[in-house]
Formats: structure tokens, C-alpha cells, sequence
């Protein structure tokens, strides 16, 4: 797939596709750093339509990129060549978090710290006037940190405006009965509705409606969505207070779910405190005051309030200030002497002096006494215990070699209709070993599997595309993708 020439960016590869957007990896020539750019696909037609999406995912993730669960903007641009809109963002490597947790769903304690992280950057959005539109795990990227980092705002709308959209693009396995059906262009309550979809599918491995090994067409999915009851996770290690909770998100009723997404912190962190969790921190812009800052400024030097007396273009007391300053090197092996000396000491010496007392004398006064004291602390020490603070090494702790990734590359990916269906084939970049496999992702049903040979047959009469990605361990290749009309 061949990747725009972008001034001052060096193409390094390709990271995925969407309906919309490629993603590649860039270099970042000045300052050096790695980037996902997201560019439109040369296939999409540039509409107005097209365009006030694009701009509009750039203007709401420049607006909150400064929060630390939501992929910062760096820059955004047009392509010289054939003038396709693209998005400069921070790079977190693949996969993305569906990928993550289809053959390894999280634990519980880590989906509800991630649901709160989720749930601070949605409603700093909202208290933005943002809708995101589109909450999903595959649009929840990792960073190399290993935080949640949530992106892809190319739905995202404004509050004051959604509901005078023409048309909105959903995702059905996590969208609320309203989206489906009519009733809403998007709310509040909506991507609260589908903050808790992404937390069940964290918790189990797939969307909320769906039914392993049966009928997830869109058809299928969006009937359970609108008639069936919340189902619960039926995982023995998840409190039954977590399940309550992510049932109320998943009401059918607006307004039967939490008020907001800050509510559904709240409650996440009610359970990580009643279960003996660590607590994880509401990372909310105003939603706790620093006290330190909000108040009157502090006092200058002179005592007024207002600093008056601090240098000038200075923004605290001089001594904060950088300067410059020389360095004296003093040699290892000579004799030093204090470079500033209390007056009260030179005065000592000088009556030294004159009592006629050399200073080799009280050179081997001091001496003897300090061989005095070592001798009294070797004595007591053996019946003395050992320091329980103390730790001594007893062999070397160098850390080990860090194992490098394997699966670098992506598998070779082929796709072949027949009278069965569409018979898709693969091949991995390096020798398959004992215990690896290979997860798959439809685009059209949204159905997740994963496998151990090197073929998939899908019945279907339809058009079809498939994702492939190896797994070896906790190590994932990049992911493969073939379509067949």
C-alpha cells in the first residue's frame, strides 16, 4: 500500500484501515519521534461532508490532547499529492484494545481502573461539548506506558448540533437502542451506554449482544440489542456489583443509566473500594481544585502579596532563578581545605597556636579517641541485632535480557470465493511454533475467532473482508487484512 509523501515525515509502515482512513507510521524528522498520521483513503470521496468530519476530529482532539487517556494531536495537514486531509497523532503501538483482550479478556480489578481512565477522558469531552459517537475497545489504542488511550473522534459531534445531522455513523455491537432505531443523533447517555458495552467486552472478550458461534449479523445483533434484557458476564470473579452496574449502563432507557460519565467513575471506584482495590484516580480538569493554585498569590520577598518585588520579567523570588555557574574541580589525591572558614574556628587555632601546643599533638589525640570508639561499637555489636531496614545483596541483580519482539511481521494474506463461500488462506512470516494462533476479525458481522490453522472458510454469498493477526504468548504480529467481493 503506498503511503503520502508528507515534507519533513518518513514513511516507516503500515499500521491499519478503516472505512475512512489509513493509518501509517511516519518518522518525524524535528523533532525525532515516531507518529501515527491518518490520512483519507484515496477511495473516499472528498465531499463537503467528508472534509467537515475530518476537520471536525482534528478540532476535538487538538481541544482535549492535553488529557492523559486521549491520543494527542500533533499537527494535521493536506497532501500535496492529490490533497488528501491527514492527522498527525501520538504513536501507541498495536493492537489496539479489542485486539488485546479477544483470546485474553482482562481480569476485573484492571477493566474497572481502565473503565474509570475511559470514563475521565469521555466526560472531559463532554464537559468540552463533545460527543464521541463511536466508544469502542477497538478505538481504545495502549501507549507504551500501558495506559487506555482513547481515539478515532471522526463521529464526534457537538452537543448543540447532533441532532441536526442527516446521517450518523455507528458501530451496532456497541450502540445504544436509540442510535439504532432513530430515536437520537447521540447524547450523554448514549456514550455512557456504550463506555459500559466497552467494559463488558473487556471483561469477556466480545460485545455485550453477541452469541459465540451463533447468528451476530447486523440484523441479528441490533433485534438483541433493542428487545433483550442486559446480559451479565456470568464470570465468577467479577463482583456482582460491577455486573449491577454495567446492566444499568446497558438499559434500554436513557435515562435508567448513569447521569454522566463522571457518575460512572464514581461508581467503578465505590467497587474497586468495597473489593480492597487500588484506587484509581478520576483524572477530570476542575474536578479537584488545587488549593495551592487557586488561591491568593503568595507573598514576595518584601512581604507583598502581589510579588512586586521580584525581578523584572521574573515569575518568582530571584533565587529561583537559572544561572550560570563555574566549575572548581578539586583533585582526589590533595590535601583540601575549607574554602570558607567559621571565624570562631580560626579564632580556636590561633589560641592553639599560642598555648604552644602543635598540631601533630591534637592530630594523635584525635586519632586515639576515634580508635576508642570504633573498638566500644565492635565490642557491643555482637549482641546487637541486625538493621531490619538493611538489605545486603548476597548475589549480583543485573537485570536480564530483554527478550526482543518476534512477530514483527504481518502474515501473507489470500482470499478465494467458492461455492462454499470465501475461503481465506494464510501464511506467517516466521516458522509457526507450538502454542501460537492466529485471531481473525469479519468486518461485516463484526465476529471475532481465533485458530490454530492457516484457513478460514466463511459461508457466506455476501462481500467479506477479514483481519489476521499471529499471536505468540503475550507478542502479536500486525494485522493482515483481504477483502473478496
Amino acid at each position: 500500500m503506498s503511503a503520502p509523501v508528507i515534507p519533513g515525515f518518513v514513511f516507516v509502515e503500515h499500521l491499519g484501515s478503516g472505512g475512512f482512513a489509513d493509518v501509517f507510521l511516519y518518522e518525524q524528522q524535528w523533532p525525532r519521534q515516531r507518529v501515527a498520521v491518518k490520512v483519507v483513503r484515496p477511495d473516499v470521496p472528498l465531499t463537503d461532508r467528508e472534509k467537515y468530519l475530518f476537520t471536525a476530529e482534528a478540532n476535538a482532539m487538538a481541544r482535549l490532547a492535553d488529557h492523559p487517556y486521549i491520543v494527542s494531536v500533533i499537527t494535521a495537514g493536506v497532501t500535496a499529492e492529490g490533497g488528501r486531509p491527514f492527522l498527525v497523532m501520538r504513536y501507541c503501538p498495536p493492537p489496539d484494545l479489542g485486539v488485546r483482550v479477544r483470546a485474553n479478556p482482562m481480569a476485573p480489578v484492571d477493566a474497572v481502573s481502565t473503565g474509570i481512565k475511559l470514563a475521565s477522558a469521555i466526560e472531559t469531552a463532554h464537559r468540552s461539548g463533545i460527543l464521541h459517537r463511536d466508544i469502542k475497545p477497538s478505538n481504545v489504542l495502549v501507549t507504551s506506558y500501558h495506559e487506555p488511550a482513547l481515539t478515532d473522534f471522526g463521529i464526534a459531534g457537538h452537543m448543540a448540533d447532533v441532532e441536526g445531522d442527516d446521517d450518523v455513523r455507528i458501530s451496532y455491537p456497541w450502540s445504544p437502542p436509540e442510535l439504532l432505531d432513530g430515536r437520537s443523533n447521540g447524547s450523554v447517555a448514549s456514550d455512557v451506554y456504550s463506555l459500559g458495552a466497552t467494559i463488558w467486552h473487556l471483561l469477556v472478550g466480545r460485545s455485550p449482544f453477541s452469541i459465540p458461534s451463533g447468528d451476530n449479523s447486523t440484523r441479528a445483533l441490533s433485534a438483541r440489542i433493542l428487545h433483550a434484557a442486559p446480559p451479565a458476564t456470568q464470570r465468577p470473579d467479577v463482583p456482582p456489583a460491577l455486573d449491577r452496574l454495567l446492566q444499568q449502563c446497558l438499559a434500554k432507557r436513557p435515562e435508567h443509566r448513569p447521569d454522566s460519565a463522571l457518575e460512572l467513575a464514581r461508581a467503578l471506584q465505590r467497587i474497586e473500594s468495597a473489593a480492597g482495590w487500588p484506587r484509581t484516580a478520576v483524572a477530570v480538569e476542575g474536578d479537584r481544585p488545587d488549593a495551592s493554585v487557586s488561591g491568593p498569590r503568595a507573598a514576595g520577598p518584601s512581604g507583598s502579596a502581589d510579588g512586586s518585588s521580584w525581578p523584572s520579567g521574573s515569575t518568582g523570588p530571584a533565587e529561583d532563578a537559572t544561572a550560570m555557574k563555574p566549575v572548581t574541580v578539586i583533585s582526589a589525591s590533595g590535601p583540601r581545605r575549607i574554602a570558607a572558614q567559621d571565624p570562631s574556628l580560626v579564632q580556636q587555632e590561633d589560641e592553639a597556636e599560642r598555648t604552644g601546643v602543635p598540631g601533630l599533638v591534637w592530630a594523635g589525640v584525635g586519632v586515639a579517641v576515634l580508635a576508642l570508639l570504633v573498638g566500644i561499637l565492635v565490642l557491643r555489636g555482637n549482641d546487637r541485632e541486625e538493621d531490619p531496614g538493611v538489605v545486603v545483596p548476597t548475589e549480583a541483580q543485573t537485570p536480564g535480557d530483554v527478550i526482543p519482539d518476534v512477530l514483527t511481521e504481518a502474515v501473507t494474506l489470500t482470499g478465494s470465493r467458492t461455492p462454499r463461500g470465501v475461503v481465506f488462506e494464510w501464511r506467517p512470516a516466521v516458522p509457526v511454533e507450538p502454542g501460537d494462533s492466529f485471531s481473525w476479525h469479519r468486518d461485516d458481522t463484526d465476529e471475532y475467532g481465533s485458530t490454530s490453522r492457516r484457513r478460514l472458510l466463511v459461508p457466506t454469498d455476501d462481500p467479506v473482508c477479514l483481519d489476521v493477526r499471529m499471536t505468540r504468548g503475550s507478542d502479536n504480529s500486525p494485522s493482515a487484512s483481504q477483502c473478496v467481493s
